[in-house]
């Protein structure tokens, strides 16, 4: 593991450092260096957006043709059509899983992430059938634990400044971010999940958010609205944008000039930025969105898509916080590659941390679910990558490869030269050969989820999943049960072929019982007080880190507070 610094965000910036980038770069870009060069190590900047479904952009590059109709996202389309749209890019189920993931390159099972949920598992009540076992630290507190290696950490190992900007949510509080998480800056991150209210008040942002960022949540000047959104506004009056003077700074924004201002006093070496965004996570409202993007949506036609103006007005202001920061690395000369700008070497990643709340305006287009649940709706989310290096993406394309979360870590240290800590059994793929060549990913994709999340028209028991190909198999343990879903012709999971396929079920179970035992998961049990459970099995079964086969038909008494087993029939 790297040394970890300890240095804190506010010690290590004056405000007026933070002050002087707001306005975009002086002068003309430099014209191309006569004779291309090699440049060095790439820098990478990941924006990760909150809860943004897989069709809330406008864009039908990476949602299969769905795109919005309704919500307006241009600079995200900009990237997705320069880039590589990736059209079957997965995460979890909900917010602080992801980003486990995402930061450590592991699923929920392995013991340095264990986040199934952002809460305990059993919010399904005292009534359920089974109960869903402990996550995160053994305080039951579901945060990364200090000891694992984040992508951060091993990032800075090889020479890269790295800055956390936004919504962290895994850890106890902001100041772990960066002594026990790789980050050397951190900017409005904490131990929230979400942003309490989105605008500062009186130059402050809620303490739901990473005290850090107040140096940026100044109130809006002539200057900053002409200077920040003007140039990325679309379809507002000048009027409304002025109007923005004297208001409070939306947290948006104030993360946009973090990232920009990270970006600028740390360009001379290879830079890891992570944006991420606390949109368009709830609360959502007319409160919460920027006066002049409400009022644009509220004007504005319904199409066929939901329509909810305070909802799409988050996810524009989203989009215009990617237009701030691409249009920075294109104006802003490289000091590292002279007679280039940054985004001739830096790696583009754009994401979402689960699929949409379709009970609060996201729209997942045709898929089934919505963030809390192993559904496609759930779990299916925009992916790309872009840069203007054509080494580092061969841009103008859509890849179909399943990927997911994990990917992210393997991804980044292959493209920053940086060796992978030893003894950790990452679950993540290297794609930089996907994203430079276009290569097809091949690899299952699993997803794992031992306990409830009920509510919010939300009803996800006791799961697990995998993806290969164009096949999604799930095993469902209240009532043993494995459903086959044809993803290529059935995007909608509308045709359950698992009795009709007992050749696929078969195969791709074993591919589950083998995953489940390499990466000893957990299971829910049975609940106290309930009846024990007699399951007549001839096959293969998986509980308790065990994987036993009865090639004779078997009776298994299973007790409350024993593990309810995975059951694959012989077929």
């Amino acid at each position: 593991m790297s040394a970890r610094l300890s240095r804190h965000a506010l010690g290590a910036l004056t405000v007026p450092l933070a002050l002087t980038f707001l306005g975009a770069a002086s002068g003309p870009a430099p014209a191309a260096a006569a004779k291309e060069k090699q440049p060095g190590r790439p820098n990478v900047v990941f924006v990760l957006a909150d809860d943004l479904g897989w069709a809330d952009l406008s864009t039908g590059r990476t949602n299969q043709g769905n795109g919005n109709d309704f919500i307006q996202t241009p600079a995200i389309d900009r990237l997705a059509r320069e880039g590589m749209s990736f059209d079957n890019g997965y995460a979890c189920v909900m917010c602080a899983p992801s980003r486990s993931a995402l930061l450590t390159g592991l699923y929920a099972q392995r013991p340095d992430n264990n986040i199934y949920l952002g809460a305990e598992l059993n919010s399904g009540g005292d009534d359920t059938l089974l109960v869903g076992p402990p996550q995160g630290l053994a305080d039951g507190n579901p945060v990364l634990p200090p000891h694992a290696v984040t992508v951060a950490e091993t990032l800075q190992s090889a020479g890269y400044r790295t800055g956390y900007i936004g919504k962290f949510h895994v850890t106890k509080n902001a100041a772990e971010i960066v002594s026990a998480h790789g980050f050397d800056e951190n900017f409005g991150g904490s131990e929230s999940g979400n942003a309490k209210v989105y605008h500062a008040e009186n130059g402050k942002f809620d303490a739901s958010i990473g005290p850090a960022l107040n140096a940026f949540a100044a109130p809006y000047t002539q200057a900053y609205v002409d200077q920040n959104l003007k140039p990325y506004a679309h379809g507002v009056s000048g009027k409304a944008l002025d109007a923005l003077v004297g208001t409070q700074k939306h947290v948006t924004d104030a993360l946009s000039d973090a990232a920009v201002n990270f970006i600028d006093r740390n360009s001379g070496r290879p830079f890891f930025t992570w944006l991420s965004q606390y949109a368009v996570h709830s609360p959502v409202g007319d409160a919460q969105a920027r006066s002049d993007l409400l009022a644009k949506y509220k004007a504005a036609t319904p199409g066929k898509d939901p329509a909810k103006p305070s909802y799409a007005a988050l996810v524009e202001g989203l989009d215009q916080s990617v237009a701030r920061v691409i249009d920075h690395l294109d104006r802003t000369p490289d000091p590292r590659n002279p007679g280039h700008v940054l985004a001739d070497n830096t790696l583009v990643v754009f994401s979402s941390d689960n699929g949409g709340r379709t009970d609060l305006g996201g729209y997942n287009g045709p898929l089934k679910g919505q963030k809390g649940e192993l559904d496609e709706g759930g779990v299916r989310v925009p992916w790309i990558v872009w840069s203007k290096n054509k080494r580092l993406v061969r841009g103008g394309t859509i890849n179909s490869s399943p990927i997911n979360g994990t990917d992210l870590y393997p991804t980044l240290a292959a493209y920053a030269g940086a060796k992978l800590p030893s003894g950790v059994p990452f679950d993540g793929t290297n794609l930089r050969p996907a994203f430079t060549t276009g290569a097809p990913v091949v690899r299952p994709r699993f997803a794992h989820l031992p306990g409830y999340k009920n509510g919010g028209a939300r009803d996800q028991r006791p799961e697990t999943t995998v993806r290969d190909g164009r096949w999604k198999l799930g095993y469902t343990y209240e009532d043993q049960r494995w459903h086959l879903y044809d993803l290529g012709n059935d995007i909608g999971e509308t045709n359950d072929l698992a009795s009709r396929r007992p050749d696929v079920v078969a195969r791709l179970g074993t591919e589950i019982v083998r995953w489940l035992d390499r990466t000893d998961a957990p299971l829910a049990t049975l609940r106290a007080g309930r009846p024990p459970l007699e399951l007549q099995v001839r096959g293969t079964t998986y509980s308790a880190k065990t994987v036993r086969h009865y090639a004779r038909s078997t009776t298994l008494r299973v007790q409350p507070g024993d593990e309810v087993p995975l059951v694959l029939p012989n077929s």
